[in-house]
């Protein structure tokens, strides 16, 4: 227990003091940071993984080969002389049957392949996607005015079954002047070709109001349908806006370029997209091993380029957008990575 200074002055320095450390705790207590809010998950090992040389076909063993027959030795050329009279008889043995097969040699059966359907079933890709995989993303304006931040969440079940959930919101200053609020999902299949998007919903929140989006992916008619009414035809490895940047590492990735069908929720276009050549990238994670994928377009079309991590089971590790006029909108880069394969 602390003695009460007897005279005036002292107390009036007591409460002085008091008062100070009192200020110093309210002004100073708001910057203790919480522990961050997320699935409990471990971080992932760095591992150097070689990337897919090539798209995965079944090998089929060549047929056994057949020993050739030995040629005939050749008979020496007869001399000119007149030829004996030959009796009209037949040698024992000789065929007379003009129109009866030539003998054959006996060819061994060339062993069937197996059904397409059991070959793709056998194949693994490279890089199998992790169980759960949580990705944290700051999001910029351009390539340095942050604005917001991005969480990925991906779980994969043990029917094969997947969901990946998308959050973006605005946070710190740009909140201030600009509300703005993503939540994205996709829900599907994991088949040995990769994620089977079944349905891809948005939801979004702005100060000009809410929107809120979906598709059906109806695999057995072939059909993708939108929640204004309009359907179009589906065709095969479809996929929806944020599905596709988690199945680039089940694709060969060595062909220079890939063709994809990607939905945004409202309509279904065909993207082409170049392989790069490696590249260093700085993150929240510091440098790192990436591989770019960009999107080919026209000159007032808009872009899209992906990086994914070499050392990372090539995840997506940043995201930037490219506006009609060429210039970059915006990015996302990464800060986090939390997998689990259990």
């Amino acid at each position: 227990m602390i003695a009460l200074p007897r005279t005036s002055i002292g107390r009036i320095a007591l409460a002085i003091v008091l008062s100070l450390m009192a200020h110093l705790i309210v002004l100073f207590a708001p910057l203790v940071k919480l522990p961050p809010s997320g699935i409990p998950l471990p971080l992932l090992t760095a591992r150097l993984e070689p990337l897919p040389q090539v798209s995965v076909k079944p090998v089929l063993e060549p047929p056994p080969k057949i020993a050739a027959r030995p040629a005939p030795a050749r008979k020496p050329k007869p001399s000119f002389q007149p030829a004996p009279v030959v009796p009209d008889t037949v040698s024992p043995g000789e065929n007379l049957d003009e129109n009866s097969p030539p003998e054959t040699p006996q060819i061994d059966p060339v062993p069937q392949s197996p059904p397409a359907s059991e070959v793709v079933e056998n194949i693994k890709p490279v890089h199998p996607l992790p169980k759960r995989a949580q990705l944290t993303f700051i999001a910029y304006k351009g390539t340095d005015f942050q604005v917001g931040e991005a969480r990925h969440l991906l779980e994969i079940g043990d029917d094969k079954s997947y969901t990946l959930k998308v959050g973006m919101n605005t946070t710190g200053l740009a909140s201030v002047f600009k509300t703005f609020e993503l939540n994205q999902q996709s829900g599907g299949t994991l088949t040995a070709q990769g994620l089977r998007p079944n349905k891809y919903s948005e939801i979004k929140n702005t100060s000009k109001g809410k929107e809120a989006l979906d598709a059906k992916f109806v695999w057995e008619e072939k059909s993708l349908s939108f929640s204004n009414g309009s359907h179009t035809r589906l065709p095969e490895q479809a996929q929806d806006i944020i599905s596709f940047m988690y199945q680039l590492s089940q694709m060969p990735l060595d062909k220079g370029a890939i063709s994809m069908y990607i939905s945004n929720g409202k309509k279904l276009e065909r993207y082409e997209l170049a392989v790069g050549e490696e590249e260093m990238i700085q993150t929240g994670l510091g440098q790192m091993r990436a591989l770019p994928l960009r999107k080919i377009y026209l000159l007032g079309e808009e872009g899209l380029e992906v990086w994914l991590g070499l050392e990372y089971r090539l995840l997506p590790v940043k995201i930037r957008q490219i506006d009609r006029t060429g210039q970059i909108a915006g990015e996302m880069v990464i800060s986090e990575i939390r997998v689990a394969d259990e």
